[in-house]
């Protein structure tokens, strides 16, 4: 199980470094319905939320509106 997550988040983060700029939750999610993940809107946040923790994504905008980018132009 471990590795799937680890698995799912390496490919979300090498999308978000492959589109650059700001991705959003709605983009995370329809990104993992595309490559067959399919996991509901609150993993993709919360797999956002665990780059920004890491140190990889900054979080930019307010709660309702919350977008990541690359933390250090990465």
């Amino acid at each position: 199980m471990a590795d799937r997550i680890r698995t799912r988040r390496r490919q979300l983060l090498a999308e978000i470094r492959r589109e650059g700029g700001r991705y959003t939750t709605g983009q995370a999610h329809a990104f993992y319905r595309a490559t067959g993940w399919g996991p509901c809107r609150t993993t993709a946040r919360k797999d956002l939320q665990w780059w920004a923790r890491h140190g990889v994504l900054v979080e930019r905008g307010p709660a309702n509106g919350r977008a990541y980018s690359l933390a250090g132009g990465r």
